[in-house]
């Protein structure tokens, strides 16, 4: 029997980051029962690698399928790594965008690219090269901020590419002609609007020149690199992150990097550089929702709130939100909207004295967050839980967006959801938190105001043009054409 095609993953185990393997292993065993596929990440993602693996087989039933073979790495991952206080990164987040925010925000993109210690990276390239030896892959896919990996493959030069969650603008905007990555494009992490008012644009080139003088001058890359070189007694070795990959200098001869999405759903673009493959959204394949939760679902139009995975909210930040909610409850009844149910999953921060709360108990403070909605959640109108166990798409339907960006990337996505005209920005003024009033009047554009129905309806348009499984299906089948 010919050997199996074998297709080795590196990822974070972060979700925002593993997400995109998931879903995309998860196609390959469709498309080819034939493939032999490993993920090798940190070990908070085995028992989701192994979910993944089991629901695949499960719903593909094909005799020569084989589960998913997942490889633990040492260490830590990158959002626990960048999140560390040392970084820097959880403390400009928390600050309100502006000319000197933005740019101490800036400053840290190479931290946040490369937020391991020169020995945490040492040690996470040795064990990728062990893994890679031990799995011999046809084709390696990369996450593109696993920068141990991309060193590793980029070196070796064996056959590999990059499989991101990011969008084009990420990797394209130097390519964009005229400088307009300067007078055009919001730069990232500066929350600027789009299209970009001239009024804004020295703004914007001020903080492309911050960007850039961070990138060509931080110290962390050149310790990581000298420490590399040394104790793998390789003075030739040379980092490879994303800078590489068409943001400061030109991608290796022959790189392709599969993004998560298409060029309709991006800002944009006079150029696409040919290295950058849109595969439009990359979307995990999960089971319906089951059990009390689908019951309750089920009994009339439901407000999905989830503030991801990353972001935690104090009581206060929580008082405003939950006031926003009752704004909306009570507006929806006055309007005659019909039944409106709510469901929160409220991240929560730490309480005073750094005891974590206990899962779905709101008491002292947290309980007057509660008391807002008390009416509603006796009622069994209004869920409120520290974590959902049901995947977000599993919840969600054809919808608006309300998007409430806490930092950094997550403005690009706020402008593009306003641009595509599917939902709102609600926090322009209160960024990067919220506040109550404009919280209250963008979920109610989006729910029953006049631009409600045109809304729900370029959502629907969306979802039409992009089915659940055509992102992934895309990528699986540019891997798979890759060995």
């Amino acid at each position: 029997m010919a050997r199996r095609k074998r297709i080795l993953f590196f990822t974070n185990s972060d979700f925002g980051q593993a997400n995109v393997v998931l879903a995309t292993a998860h196609a390959l065993l469709h498309i080819d029962p034939q493939v032999e596929i490993h993920i090798a990440s940190f070990r908070p993602l085995e028992e989701e690698v192994k979910s993944t693996s089991a629901f695949a087989l499960k719903a593909f039933l094909h005799k020569h399928s084989k589960p998913i073979i997942f490889h633990p790495l040492d260490g830590i991952s990158w959002g626990p790594a960048t999140f560390r206080p040392e970084v820097g990164v959880a403390a400009t987040n928390d600050l309100n965008p502006g000319l000197i925010n933005s740019a101490k925000n800036i400053l840290l993109i190479p931290s946040v690219m490369l937020p391991w210690r020169p020995d945490e990276f040492t040690s996470l390239y040795r064990q990728a090269e062990s893994i890679l030896a031990d799995v011999q892959p046809d084709v390696t896919a990369i996450d593109p901020i696993f920068t141990p990996a991309l060193t590793l493959c980029h070196h070796l030069k064996t056959n590999w590419l990059v499989l991101a969650p990011n969008t084009l603008k990420d990797f394209a905007l130097p390519m964009q002609p005229n400088l307009a990555m300067l007078w055009k494009y919001p730069l990232v992490c500066s929350a600027l609007p789009y299209p970009l008012p001239w009024s804004l644009t020295p703004l914007n080139i001020l903080l492309n020149l911050v960007a850039a003088y961070a990138l060509l001058t931080n110290p962390r890359i050149r310790a990581t690199t000298a420490h590399l070189r040394r104790h793998t007694n390789n003075p030739n070795l040379s980092l490879m992150t994303a800078n590489e990959m068409g943001v400061l200098r030109a991608p290796p001869a022959g790189l392709r990097v599969l993004c998560a999405i298409s060029s309709d759903l991006d800002y944009p673009l006079s150029i696409i550089p040919p290295h950058l493959v849109p595969c439009g959204p990359i979307v995990r394949a999960v089971g319906p929702v089951e059990g009390p939760l689908r019951e309750w679902l089920a009994r009339g139009r439901t407000l999905y709130v989830n503030l991801g995975t990353h972001l935690r909210a104090d009581v206060v930040e929580a008082g405003e939100m939950a006031g926003a909610l009752r704004d909306v409850l009570d507006r929806a009844e006055a309007v005659g909207y019909g039944r409106l149910q709510v469901l929160w999953k409220l991240g929560r921060k730490k309480t005073v004295g750094g005891e974590e709360v206990e899962r779905d108990r709101f008491e002292g403070k947290w309980q007057g967050v509660c008391d807002v909605l008390r009416p509603e959640i006796e009622d069994g109108r209004v869920k409120v839980t520290d974590w959902v166990d049901a995947e977000p798409k599993a919840v969600l339907e054809s919808g608006g967006v309300v998007l409430l960006p806490p930092w950094s990337d997550c403005y690009d996505f706020a402008n593009r959801v306003e641009m595509l005209g599917i939902g709102r920005w609600a926090n322009k003024e209160a960024k990067p938190r919220w506040k109550r009033d404009e919280l209250a009047t963008c979920l109610e554009d989006v729910l029953f105001g006049p631009e409600a129905d045109k809304i729900r309806e370029k959502a629907r348009e969306l979802a039409m043009r992009h089915p659940e499984s055509a992102g992934r299906e895309r990528a699986a089948c540019e891997i798979l054409a890759s060995v």
